[in-house]
């Protein structure tokens, strides 16, 4: 943004342009599918992502400039929001139900892992020869992943003839959300997906911000935060597949969120609160998904599995949208980017404590 001579905002604008954009593609992927193979969807969604980032290259602070941006943004989003449910169409077919847990654990570490690869090498990229000089390299690893794809990926039947009327998908997920169990949960999943959101937007702009540390150092604690969440995802879920206690997991999350941004938003600061905060944040912002979502699927009535947890998905994805702009406003609003990010931690707080709560009065009884 500094570069283009862009309004700092625009980072938070652009993000929820991205996850509107995911939405929209998440929930139009079975659709798709009745009319086109898995195949067409996963390649079409890399050739998507290519043709997005070549014309986000092109932002500009003039009008051509923002509306191509805009539009390699929402491409870049769609076909992120296409890739998760059609691959999950891939691995039910591919994966016997006892290994499940397995491969979809490691399905998600993806995005942490591609984040931390991304933070360690593209400041410092940018820094040497402009951020221009990432567009042919990003659109090169595409192009391989392209190619890497074509032989690995059969095209399945249609799935037309077990895909529900939306109308009736739409009443179900309402019904879902009308038992308590799975409205807390997907409530509470909204604002963990929001402190998700300011860990992987604000991260690094705001440790620029507010602690006047380099892009590249900064990048360096994101690696550090990504890293830790994806060990997160997996070590939380054989410690509750192991133990349970999902909602006691989940408590502790909300309540450590807190904590992690209190270490990282902390004023004079040291390079091992910073790592701690960091790998600590990474941990409870990226890690509560896995036991979330089955957490979800187990507190739903008989035969309502499935919307359960499209419920919840749904809700994650509405507070990755908002968190963006819930940091904007809180930041006019305050005139503090330190109080703006405390304000979304403090979301996180409140949901612990009230998971928290539950489970004593579980326990009690």
């Amino acid at each position: 943004m500094h570069a283009q001579h862009l309004p700092e905002s625009w980072i938070g604008y652009y993000t929820s342009l991205m996850y509107a954009a995911a939405i929209a593609g998440s929930v139009s992927t079975a659709r798709l599918m009745t009319g086109l193979s898995v195949r067409a969807l996963q390649l079409g969604s890399v050739l998507a992502t290519g043709l997005g980032y070549a014309l986000f290259s092109a932002v500009a602070a003039d009008a051509l400039g923002a509306l191509l941006a805009c539009l390699g943004i929402a491409l870049m989003g769609f076909a992120y929001g296409v890739i998760v449910p059609s691959s999950s169409f891939v691995l039910a077919q591919r994966y016997s139900a006892r290994m499940q847990p397995l491969v979809v654990s490691l399905r998600q570490t993806g995005v942490p892992v591609g984040t931390a690869m991304v933070a360690l090498i593209a400041p410092y990229a940018a820094q040497h020869g402009g951020w221009h000089t990432l567009t042919l390299p990003v659109l090169a690893l595409l192009a391989v992943t392209f190619v890497l794809s074509l032989p690995g990926l059969k095209t399945h039947g249609s799935i037309s003839a077990h895909l529900p009327p939306r109308q009736n998908l739409l009443a179900a997920m309402r019904g879902a959300f009308s038992q308590q169990a799975t409205r807390q949960l997907a409530i509470v999943a909204g604002v963990y997906a929001m402190n998700q959101a300011a860990l992987t937007t604000y991260l690094v702009p705001g440790l620029f911000w507010l602690h006047g540390l380099s892009v590249g150092k900064s990048a360096g604690y994101l690696a550090i935060a990504t890293m830790a969440g994806a060990i997160a995802r997996i070590v939380f879920g054989l410690t509750t597949a192991r133990f349970g206690w999902a909602n006691l997991h989940l408590a502790l999350i909300g309540l450590l969120t807190g904590v992690a941004w209190l270490l990282l938003l902390w004023p004079l600061p040291s390079t091992l609160r910073l790592a701690a905060g960091s790998a600590l944040l990474g941990m409870t912002a990226m890690g509560w998904n896995g036991i979330l979502l089955a957490e979800l699927g187990l507190a739903a009535p008989a035969g309502r599995t499935a919307e359960a947890v499209a419920t919840g998905t749904s809700f994650a994805y509405l507070g990755v949208l908002v968190a963006p702009l819930v940091f904007v406003q809180l930041d006019h609003l305050l005139g503090s980017k330190t109080a703006a990010l405390a304000g979304i931690a403090s979301l996180a707080v409140v949901a612990g404590a009230l998971l928290l709560r539950g489970s004593a009065r579980r326990a009690a009884r």
